[in-house]
């Protein structure tokens, strides 16, 4: 599958749209690590107006698009806390997110980033590991009324 990145700002995007791919990613592609009742108390649905938008607001955003339009995306604050991590199923295990990932930390250690922190879901603790990433404790999480697992990770990027 081909794709193609951009760097933008949330401001300049549908932010519905990004909360679609979370949402569509959270019950196709997290479903393969967590429960039904953990997806839909992750992400009941996607956000909507307001809400999606002050939401991605203020983050630098880098998103990746097949044929069909955008499918995968990550953002990172400026504080270097890489705050979402999302694929389409249709992208999930294709390439996007690595590709998207070289960009994100690439330009994190040009822009002289320290290092990369995340709060990671089971499904991508892999994907971060295979990276260089480490975890720092896992982290029980209470989300309308059901515990999530994910774990408070970081990467060291060397300058």
């Amino acid at each position: 599958m081909i794709f193609s990145l951009r760097k933008t700002q949330p401001e300049h995007e549908d932010p519905e749209l990004l909360s679609r791919i979370m949402h569509e990613s959270v019950h196709g592609v997290a479903c393969r690590s967590y429960s039904e009742e953990e997806c839909h108390a992750w992400s009941p649905a996607p956000r909507v107006s307001e809400d999606a938008r002050q939401r991605f607001a203020g983050q630098h955003l880098w998103i990746a698009e097949d044929q069909l339009g955008p499918c995968s995306f990550m953002s990172l604050r400026d504080d270097g806390y890489l705050d979402f991590a999302y694929s389409l199923p249709r992208a999930a295990g294709r390439g996007a997110a690595s590709m998207i990932y070289e960009a994100l930390e690439a330009w994190a250690t040009n822009e002289g980033y320290g290092k990369l922190t995340s709060d990671v879901s089971l499904v991508a603790r892999p994907f971060f590991e295979k990276r260089g990433w480490a975890a720092l404790a896992a982290q029980y999480n209470d989300v309308r009324g059901v515990t999530l697992i994910n774990f408070r990770m970081e990467k060291k990027l060397s300058p």
